[in-house]
């Protein structure tokens, strides 16, 4: 049997076919239709499964993970969406914060992008619920009617439904719910009771406006797919890809629309915890260089980061997901020069069309793959594996006309600089996730994946004093493979605001049963049996008097005996390793119990490569820009698929895959190991 892992990015997307029995792969990788993606989603199952000969009946479930919710929200390209909120209050989402973005601060004539609920839709209804949860007012029915008239009357797609301390008594939302489902049965109806039931007024308001604003974008891609796999014989199982790191059904993610917003860069995340773990390297940055964006994540024991403070555009999305560092810059990200002679890379991306301007399919300013291409990272007839040709003159017109002339410099040398900026682009993203977290990046080694990402990864690694740079098979592929291992994962959160001290143990294990029983009923309908359900307890947790909190881990021994004493001392020990200092004799506060239920699938075993002394024989030799002694040098380029346990190349070498290539600079030096990884050892990085 097999299974089927799918990324649809923002310019090709890939899709994996995993033997479960041997762990082995085949790929396939497809340059989107913006018209029609999944037309495009089902081409590369059926190349996938003819080149592997593989009968779809053999495909045990396929999971899907893409940013099609992301771009729509990015290209506002979603639904008319409205607002039903507290009178008085539908002035939220503008407000927002009360201090600035740190991106903001000096661009004092910039306004802040503006909220996905245009004011005229942000609508208000005169009722109130307390801090405690009592009701003061109820909604009046006359009034709901007359909101429901006006959604017609625009034609509104989804409505996000947000009350104060809706988090403690959710009756007035599922009221305006249950009218409008009568009303306007046509109009989805979100309610942040359900998206995300927690305080803070703003980032509730946010995430669910998300959630509605993407909520029938979701829905009809996926029932537009599920039409396609079915005239097409494919009858596996679906399941969609989350922020969080895991799969869900369908019916699932729906309830939750916004947990696929930032989907697309978690699968690689995923995939080499995974791998690298079993590698033996558990602790490594992930470097992930698309066709749109860098991502970047730390991954600490064999765990990746998790957080619930990730923004697009300023507005958050509270919820609980993988914490990866996002950057405009990826292979089509457009290269500029500013009125002062700056050159920017990205964060505009000419995307699969157009295209760089190498693609001669109408691009014509230059992006990171043309100057990639200039400088010979690059095989113009074998990227993608041959799926494209590129044209090396159209990538110098461009670099030449936007960039070097400008600047007063040769194409050569304008690429040149423009590969130094990237550089120190990609090494500021992944400083902000390790040096400004206390992390010497130094400590871990550099995993690229990604075409773009084995590409930089060297230079970026040289830059930041990283010795090891790994390079799994499939690089171009790698997110749409950890996809396809990923467990079913579910977060749920409520609401607890007392005080440790007068907080009920029973109360505390009454309020986790619940959550762990809607987390059962969730994994039992994806067909996880009860002895491959985990669930993990956890609390956010502060000092009275603060506004954040810190999420602390619930052990067995927490509600039991001297439980609040073990709890205690670990929310100190994590406030003193976050902030640097702990208050032992303050007061502290439970905000929030969560719970992150997890449904594990049997992984294969990694492949082994069979090992080889033959020194491999390169197929070309080019001329190649090397960093390091700031000149082009001749490179022997040789094809991932001849190096095996056992090679040791010596730099200068250029390698190169299907879906990406890697150039070894003088003096370095790459080897393989056992599970098909590449190891290149910079010499000069200390």
């Amino acid at each position: 049997m097999y299974r089927i892992g799918i990324d649809v990015g923002g310019t090709f997307t890939d899709v994996v076919l995993v033997d479960e029995a041997t762990g082995g792969v085949s790929v396939a990788k497809v340059l989107n239709s913006d018209s029609d993606r999944a037309n495009t989603v089902v081409e590369g199952i059926r190349r996938v499964l003819e080149s592997s000969g593989t009968d779809s009946s053999e495909v045990r479930w396929i999971s899907h993970g893409t940013t099609i919710t992301t771009n729509a929200v990015i290209e506002r390209k979603g639904g008319p969406t409205a607002l039903i909120t507290n009178k008085g209050f539908r002035d939220v989402l503008e407000i927002g914060r009360f201090s600035r973005p740190p991106e903001m601060i000096y661009r004092i004539y910039d306004d802040k992008p503006a909220p996905l609920v245009p004011r005229y839709l942000r609508l208000e209804v005169d009722c109130r619920v307390d801090h405690t949860g009592q009701v003061l007012k109820v909604p009046d029915p006359s009034e709901i009617r007359q909101l429901a008239s006006s959604l017609r009357a625009e034609r509104v797609s989804s409505v996000a439904v947000c009350f104060l301390f809706s988090f403690l008594n959710p009756s007035h939302e599922q009221l305006v719910r249950d009218q409008l489902n009568v009303a306007c049965p046509e109009v989805e109806v979100v309610l942040s009771s359900d998206i995300m039931p927690e305080p803070r007024e703003f980032p509730r308001s946010s995430t669910t406006v998300f959630a509605a604003y993407i909520a029938p974008v979701l829905r009809s891609y996926l029932e537009q797919l599920v039409t396609k796999l079915a005239e097409n014989k494919i009858r596996s199982p679906l399941y969609i890809f989350q922020s969080n790191g895991g799969v869900a059904l369908p019916s699932v993610s729906l309830k939750n629309p916004a947990t696929t917003l930032l989907s697309g860069p978690a699968g690689a995340v995923v995939g080499a915890a995974y791998f690298c773990e079993r590698a033996g390297t558990p602790d490594v940055i992930t470097m992930d260089i698309g066709g749109t964006s860098l991502d970047v994540c730390l991954v600490r024991g064999g765990k990746a980061e998790l957080t619930t403070n990730r923004e697009i555009e300023f507005f958050p999305v509270a919820l609980p997901m993988l914490d990866v560092h996002s950057l405009g810059a990826g292979g089509g990200s457009l290269v500029s020069v500013d009125e002062v002679g700056r050159v920017h890379v990205g964060p505009e991306s000419q995307g699969a069309r157009p295209g760089p301007a190498c693609y001669a399919m109408g691009g014509d300013r230059p992006t990171l793959t043309d100057v990639n291409l200039l400088l010979g990272y690059l095989n113009p007839d074998y990227f993608a594996g041959g799926e494209l040709k590129l044209q090396v003159e159209l990538a110098r017109q461009s670099v030449d006309q936007y960039v070097a002339k400008p600047l007063g410099l040769s194409a050569a040398d304008a690429a040149q600089g423009i590969h130094r900026v990237a550089t120190n682009q990609i090494a500021e993203a992944i400083r902000a996730i390790t040096i400004e977290r206390g992390y010497d990046p130094r400590e871990f080694k550099l995993v690229a994946f990604g075409g773009g990402g084995p590409v930089h990864a060297p230079a970026v690694a040289l830059e930041l004093g990283i010795e090891t740079v790994i390079v799994p098979r499939h690089p171009g592929l790698f997110s749409a493979r950890g996809i396809a291992m990923s467990d079913f994962t579910h977060d749920y959160v409520t609401p607890v605001l007392a005080q440790l001290s007068e907080l009920d143990q029973g109360r505390l294990e009454e309020a986790f049963g619940l959550l762990e029983s809607r987390a059962a009923g969730d994994l039992a309908a994806e067909g996880i049996p009860d002895e491959r359900q985990i669930f993990v307890r956890s609390l956010d947790m502060r000092y009275s008097g603060q506004s954040s909190e810190l999420n602390v881990q619930v052990t067995p021994e927490t509600l039991t005996g001297e439980g609040w004493a073990v709890l205690s001392n670990s929310f100190h020990e994590q406030h003193r390793q976050f902030y640097t200092y702990a208050v032992p004799g303050e007061p502290i506060e439970l905000v929030s119990a969560r719970l992150k239920a997890i449904g594990l699938i049997d992984k294969p075993d990694l492949p082994v490569a069979i090992g080889s002394t033959s020194e491999p024989d390169a197929h070309a030799t080019r001329a190649v820009w090397s960093w390091t002694t700031a000149e082009m040098v001749n490179a022997p380029v040789y094809r991932r698929e001849v190096l095996h346990p056992g090679t040791l190349l010596t730099g200068p070498a250029l390698i190169e895959e299907a879906s990406s290539s890697m150039f070894a600079p003088p003096g370095s030096t790459v080897t393989i190991d056992a599970f098909d990884n590449l190891f290149l050892t910079l010499a000069d990085a200390k």
